[in-house]
């Protein structure tokens, strides 16, 4: 059990360790204007949660780091949630009101922006939506040979794929196959997409339109394909290399070897309702017990949601990352609509 005193002792050298990367003491501390307690009593106070787990002393200075018990208290108990972070808000505001972009791109520029800002690894899991129902198929053209296959759910979401047309397919032909195809998945399931697009590519109405070819048939099932997976994103790792962590070959080894041998979607701890923060030791299951991974859902419904991941060092700063994709969570679904 540790005093209100030491807990704000305890918040304080945590958000100045994860900025500085450096040991902190007691001298460092009396500057803080909440902490306006003598230098005898604040290293008391360090002494006591160095003795109770809280904090650790390196060997180089004597200053006190966060252990990995001192993070996981201060996450469930100490971190806020304050007005410094309103600026990337706004940010990410104008990069999801871009109207030049598409989705996948507004996608890619936030979690690369995220990923610049919190010196995090962060990606973006799609939701599966095998289970949604579609109640309208379009495809818009782009130009003669781009187009953008199109599927509205029952619960209002948009998704999308662009495509590319063959060359030996005409687009005004594609247009009038996905018009009749819209008629028949009225109201089915997602997952059914393969069986009722062969289905309707043996008709005689479409055949009429061009010959039956298992090539056009093929190219339709590709084209929507994306919508039976779970898309996934990714950011730049260059700003969670450029961690002091990270300069150890050793560590960055160690991560590029994880991330390669797991999908990033079993980064996530069976998350589906709330914020997850998994810090060191925590994800040694993974390879990854040198970081930190935070990750949140974001639904596009009550059955359809995705998840936000942001993996950094265990020193990440949770006070900057944690708000951040709180907010990305509640923006995200924006996209679908």
């Amino acid at each position: 059990m540790i005093s209100d005193r030491q807990k704000l002792i305890l918040k304080a050298i945590v958000e100045e360790y994860v900025i500085t990367n450096e040991p902190v003491g007691s001298k460092l501390l009396t500057s803080k204007p909440y902490l306006k307690f003598s230098s005898a009593t604040l290293r008391y106070d360090m002494q006591h949660l160095e003795e109770t787990g809280y904090l650790e002393k390196t060997h180089t200075s004597s200053g006190r780091v966060p252990s990995e018990v001192g993070l996981r208290f201060y996450v469930e108990n100490l971190l806020t949630r304050d007005e410094s972070v309103k600026n990337y808000y706004e940010n990410i505001e104008i990069i999801i009101n871009d109207k030049y972009l598409t989705k996948e791109q507004i996608i890619n520029e936030l979690i690369n922006y995220v990923a610049k800002v919190t010196g995090c690894f962060v990606a973006v899991v799609g939701s599966n939506a095998c289970y949604a129902k579609v109640k309208k198929m379009e495809i818009v053209p782009l130009n003669e040979r781009d187009a953008l296959l199109l599927i509205v759910t029952n619960s209002g979401v948009v998704r999308s794929q662009r495509i590319n047309v063959p060359k030996d397919f005409k687009m005004e032909d594609l247009l009038r196959i996905m018009s009749m195809f819209d008629v028949a998945m009225y109201d089915q399931y997602i997952y059914e997409i393969r069986d009722i697009l062969e289905k309707e590519a043996s008709k005689p109405r479409i055949r009429e339109i061009v010959d039956y070819r298992d090539d056009i048939l093929n190219f339709m099932i590709k084209g929507f394909a994306s919508f039976l997976n779970n898309e996934c994103y990714k950011s730049s790792m260059s700003p969670l290399f450029a961690q002091p962590e990270f300069k150890d070959y050793k560590v960055m080894q160690r991560f590029v070897s994880a991330l390669d041998n797991t999908e990033v979607s079993n980064l996530i701890y069976n998350n589906k309702k709330m914020l997850s923060i998994k810090i060191g030791k925590e994800n040694e299951a993974l390879g990854l017990a040198d970081c930190a991974i935070i990750s949140i859902p974001y639904y596009l419904d009550l059955n359809e949601y995705g998840q936000i991941i942001a993996v950094g060092p265990v020193r990440t700063n949770y006070q900057l990352i944690v708000p951040i994709l709180e907010y990305l969570s509640n923006s995200l679904p924006k996209l679908y609509k």
